[in-house]
């Protein structure tokens, strides 16, 4: 009787603390139940342009050779025997860099004897002056015990071992020369490109020793037919490319364009290749590609900026991003180029006229993504 008593006691306590429990859990249960209200759904906005740039003209190729920009043949200013060659074909050397020497003992001699030769005219100088201060000396202090005839040969013979003085220090500066001159430096910073001496080999003055040319400064040398020399200017921009390496793009600009034609009625063209390297030797055969401001049979290709293009897995894949009006996404595209005239790239495939392209983010952006236009004008063109 007594447990039973205890358990109804129990109950009639717990009944009060039940009750509000359930009035406080009741609201927190209804607020859980609400719709959760997500955050509005964000579109990336993004920069188009409208395909219709057509690159006018055709891309033409011309095979030609690789030349250095600056390049030079050094020869000795004096005539001599070498002693010894320091470099050799391929060499690089710095500016200022001894080359070949000369055997210097026959122009040490010469230097010594200019220098005995203008010892003696300063002596000879000094030994006339005495006596012309002489003469003059007597003729003042009595007019009577010389002559002016004396004077004036005695004022001769000084004036004449003057010039003596000033003629024997000429040769010893000039012997001086000479002797540097035994030794050929280098210019500029360069390569040895040939060499037409060798040791113990006399040359003479002015023949050349050997020819180099400025490392990296590279151009390419072509030649144009006379029906499309009028499209070629200097300033035209291209591509070069090289046989041993066909899938590196070299850009070119146009340097020179010869005002003459010569074999086959061709006129000689070179390009400037701006961004060569070690692997762009003079020697090597290279193919210019040149884009022609004139309309004629072949590929069309069309311009989009080169920040449109997205690089794919492969190393020479290329995308970009078409923008779809009726889904108001993007679709990432495959294109094919030809290469890029200032800081536009010419497209050959995978684009049509018409066609709405991102020019903007484009590395943030993913393909079938929604976006919308901050030119909204193209959509419906």
């Amino acid at each position: 009787m007594t447990s039973t008593r205890n358990q109804r006691l129990v109950k009639r306590e717990c009944l009060p603390f039940a009750l509000a429990l359930t009035l406080l859990v009741a609201p927190l249960l209804s607020a859980c139940q609400k719709e959760v209200v997500e955050p509005a759904k964000r579109i990336r906005a993004v920069k188009t342009i409208l395909v219709a740039d057509r690159a006018s003209g055709q891309m033409r190729k011309f095979p030609g050779t690789v030349e250095p920009v600056d390049t030079s043949s050094i020869s000795f200013e004096v005539t001599g025997l070498v002693q010894k060659v320091h470099i050799k074909v391929g060499d690089k050397f710095k500016q200022g860099e001894a080359l070949a020497v000369l055997d210097k003992k026959p122009f040490e001699l010469n230097v010594e004897s200019a220098k005995a030769a203008l010892s003696r005219a300063r002596a000879q100088f000094k030994e006339k002056k005495s006596a012309y201060e002489r003469e003059r000396r007597i003729q003042a202090q009595d007019s009577g015990a010389t002559t002016q005839k004396a004077v004036e040969q005695a004022r001769a013979a000084y004036e004449s071992t003057q010039q003596s003085v000033h003629y024997s220090q000429a040769q010893l500066d000039l012997a001086k020369r000479d002797l540097e001159k035994t030794e050929l430096r280098a210019p500029f910073d360069g390569v040895v490109s040939a060499r037409h001496v060798e040791s113990f080999e006399e040359v003479s003055r002015g023949k050349p020793v050997f020819d180099v040319f400025v490392e990296g400064a590279m151009e390419a040398a072509v030649s144009i037919p006379e029906n499309m020399i009028d499209e070629v200017y200097v300033g035209l921009r291209g591509e070069v490319r090289l046989p041993n390496r066909p899938d590196v793009v070299y850009h070119a600009v146009v340097s020179e364009v010869g005002s003459a034609a010569t074999s086959a009625n061709a006129f000689p063209v070179k390009a400037n290749i701006n961004d060569a390297d070690k692997h762009v030797r003079p020697g090597m055969t290279a193919e210019l590609t040149l884009l022609f401001s004139r309309e004629e049979e072949g590929e069309t290709a069309y311009l989009v900026p080169v920040q449109a293009l997205v690089p794919g897995r492969e190393k020479d894949d290329r995308h970009v991003f078409v923008f779809d009006s009726k889904t108001s996404t993007v679709r990432k595209t495959v294109v094919q180029g030809k290469g890029i005239v200032g800081n536009q790239a010419i497209i050959t495939n995978g684009i049509a006229p018409g066609d709405i392209i991102v020019v903007a983010g484009v590395p943030f952006l993913r393909d079938g993504q929604e976006v919308k236009l901050l030119n909204p004008s193209h959509a419906g063109q």
